[in-house]
């Protein structure tokens, strides 16, 4: 993907090129740019995912009267590759890369915020089953239960796992043969619309408050608990406090069997770390892995995988 491409976007959609171009590193499937036009800057998304591009419109369409701070939607083009979208601006860093410099109290504020943004997100219609889906009318991502969305998480990090070569398969099926026992649980969940993926990633600071939710290219509908996860997951692999997560855990109100289950949700997203290692997604050259960090997704693994046995 290169410039001459977001040039002839902005003047589509502007009737002019931009002033300045900027590749923001973020996302695992599309490229991102961030444009100058005259006095003001947008985002250019592009991706050789159809489905991807729709599916981040028709979710800001439906969002776009909830109380959740996300980019508006200025042009979009799902015709002709390479397909893309243009949106606003919101200003800030992911929290994964301020997270060291803010405070307790900011985290904690921050958690509150995000919490208020996962209840407002409830206000969707629940879909007809389970997943992340791009649309309501999504078949292709839909599952019938949570309990098979867990499964095929599972299923799609053994698969990387065995792809890449980096760590052993085995630390897939342990995680498989924890499921039976959290069967009863995952019959409880309903299909209520959650932010899955606004975790260290795609939530946004700036002045040290959180500025706004990016990267919707699709809605997931399960069990909330399951972001928590994620978030969690995230931070131990940044060696980061978990302050931000407790916090999160706290407005939450989790009651024992959902922190029980917070701990299955960190395996499952410690095995799909393990499976990302190695692969190249929409970087030049394959995310790399040291021994370092190959040592500390295992003894994360290992260690909430003692607390479940």
């Amino acid at each position: 993907m290169t410039e001459e491409i977001v040039n002839k976007i902005c003047n589509e959609v502007f009737h002019t090129q931009p002033t300045e171009i900027i590749r923001n590193n973020v996302g695992l499937a599309g490229y991102v740019y961030t444009v100058q036009i005259n006095d003001e800057k947008y985002v250019v998304k592009i991706s050789d995912d159809k489905n991807l591009i729709s599916g981040s419109t028709y979710w800001l369409n439906k969002i776009k009267d909830l109380d959740i701070p996300i980019p508006k939607v200025i042009s979009e083009n799902t015709s002709v590759a390479p397909y893309y979208f243009v949106m606003t601006f919101i200003p800030g860093k992911d929290l994964g890369l301020v997270y060291k410099l803010l405070s307790k109290d900011e985290k904690k504020a921050i958690a509150k915020k995000l919490i208020s943004y996962q209840k407002e997100i409830k206000k969707l219609p629940m879909a007809r089953g389970f997943g992340s889906l791009n649309s309501y009318e999504d078949k292709e991502n839909i599952f019938a239960t949570w309990e098979e969305v867990i499964l095929n998480d599972i299923k799609r990090a053994e698969d990387g796992i065995k792809k890449n070569k980096i760590f052993s398969t085995e630390y897939a099926s342990k995680v498989r043969d924890l499921i039976p026992g959290f069967k009863d649980y995952f019959s409880t969940i309903r299909p209520e619309a959650f932010l899955d993926d606004a975790t260290t990633k795609n939530v946004l600071i700036h002045e040290e408050k959180l500025s706004g939710i990016i990267d919707l290219d699709w809605i997931t509908f399960g069990d909330q608990v399951y972001f928590l996860g994620l978030t969690t997951m995230a931070l131990l692999s940044m060696q980061a406090d978990l302050d931000y997560a407790e916090y999160l855990k706290e407005e939450m109100n989790l009651n024992s069997t959902q922190k029980k289950v917070l701990n299955l949700y960190i395996l499952i997203f410690c095995i799909i770390f393990m499976s990302e290692r190695g692969a190249r997604f929409n970087q030049d050259e394959p995310v790399p892995v040291s021994e370092q960090e190959k040592n500390l997704l295992i003894k994360i693994f290992e260690k909430y995988y003692e607390e479940l046995k």
